[in-house]
């Protein structure tokens, strides 16, 4: 196959702009829908007795539940038309490489969420400070500001792109319920991986464990101290952590790998995709 047959920049640009033109009033209708969900929720969260004041600052657990719920939802939409034969047969068919279709709905789906997102949160705290400011004369006070300015912020959105690799893999695998199946499944693996886990340590530091579940995987675990353990006799505990080292290497592998490794997966389950 030629190159120019996998991906062209061209052919791709023209693509987006279908894309665009043919669901640009659903993004519209998505960020008006999206700031009145999103301000009607800081009016209920943030309000006392219905009276909202300036100086509530609880936007930032408002500000990432919201992102990763919308957005999870919104990538779980994403090749909808493969549940309906003749959709997905057209899809399917259309005239331009997999890899330009799945790059346009990953473009969708981060990017344009994210700004569409974004965008939705700022016109519904600027309707959030009208009120309060018209109601008491000063303008809203928040954490965002203060928050950001933390390193542990970024771990947030490492969480939001790989659980949106894994929302996106699943919209490809299940033709219906996909947002369901995928949490519930997803769900499993954790408990799976945990449950390994718990195996590992068992058979490692049975006897030294105060309880079954004293250890974090990946992270480290939770031991009794001296040459005869006994959960009746007075304990000296101390957490064993993973080297320094090998903890850099799972964190790089959290931050940069994970999520290209899924979306790399949910293209080629793509690009087998048949009707």
């Amino acid at each position: 196959m030629q190159a120019n047959n996998i991906f062209s920049a061209g052919r791709f640009s023209l693509y987006m702009r279908k894309h665009l033109v043919d669901n640009y009033r659903i993004y519209g209708m998505s960020i008006i829908v999206l700031t009145v969900l999103l301000l009607t929720t800081l009016l209920l969260n943030l309000s006392d007795n219905f009276r909202v004041h300036p100086q509530i600052s609880r936007l930032l657990p408002l500000y990432f539940i919201g992102m990763f719920l919308t957005g999870l939802i919104f990538t779980s939409l994403s090749f909808r038309e493969l549940s309906n034969k003749p959709q997905g047969i057209d899809y399917l068919l259309f005239p331009s490489s997999q890899l330009e279709k799945y790059l346009s709905t990953l473009l969708v789906t981060t990017v344009g969420f994210l700004l569409i997102y974004h965008f939705a949160f700022y016109l519904a705290y600027l309707g959030l400070d009208a009120i309060i400011a018209s109601q008491t004369g000063t303008h809203m006070q928040n954490d965002l500001d203060d928050a950001f300015k933390h390193d542990a912020m970024q771990y947030f959105y490492y969480g939001w792109f790989i659980a949106q690799a894994i929302m996106l893999l699943g919209s490809i695998y299940f033709q219906k319920f996909s947002f369901i199946k995928t949490i519930f499944l997803f769900a499993v693996f954790l408990l799976a991986l945990y449950f390994i886990n718990t195996l590992f340590a068992l058979g490692f530091f049975g006897h030294r464990l105060p309880k079954w579940n004293a250890h974090f995987p990946f992270i480290g675990i939770n031991v009794m101290l001296g040459e005869r353990p006994s959960e009746f006799d007075p304990q000296t505990h101390q957490f064993l952590m993973l080297p320094s080292n090998i903890r850099d290497v799972f964190l790089f592998f959290g931050k940069y790998l994970v999520t290209p490794m899924i979306w790399t997966l949910a293209y080629m389950r793509l690009r087998d995709k048949e009707m």
